[in-house]
């Protein structure tokens, strides 16, 4: 991501780049899966408070997206637009984590047959898709060994 792929961004909802929204864009850059609201204002210094308030903004202006994990624990990562790859998620049903994975090609070729197939006839024009797959992490599982 780069500061001048933002700013048009924000200039469509009339906001500034402020020091606390470049901090907590930062901390989604560099992070290696979506992460909680207290983990951005964690690792940013940003106040909890303040850090609830810019993802929200950050996420109605496309920059950012909300990823849901279970039971509601929302995890927030760069909107693929503003980001350096194409990945899904693994969802842990029992912690609620929320790991990035890189489709195989052969994988993307299918989703993209299958919706296409799906929707062929509907009229409904795709934008982008979003594959999540829940089930239980490597620690949670191994609870039940």
């Amino acid at each position: 991501m780069t500061t001048a792929a933002v700013l048009p961004a924000l200039a469509l909802r009339e906001m500034r780049l402020t020091p606390h929204r470049r901090a907590v864009l930062a901390v989604l850059e560099h992070g290696h899966r979506p992460l909680t609201t207290d983990e951005v204002a964690a690792a940013s210094t940003v106040p909890v408070s303040t850090a609830y308030r810019i993802l929200a903004e950050l996420v109605d202006a496309g920059i950012v997206a909300r990823v849901a994990g279970a039971a509601g624990g929302d995890r927030h990562e760069l909107a693929e637009a503003f980001s350096d790859h194409h990945h899904h998620h693994l969802v842990c049903t029992e912690c609620g984590i929320v790991t990035d994975f890189d489709p195989s090609p052969a994988l993307e070729r299918l989703i993209d047959k299958e919706v296409g197939a799906l929707l062929g006839s509907t009229g409904f024009v795709v934008s982008h898709h979003v594959f999540d797959v829940r089930g239980r992490c490597r620690e949670c599982a191994s609870v039940d060994a």
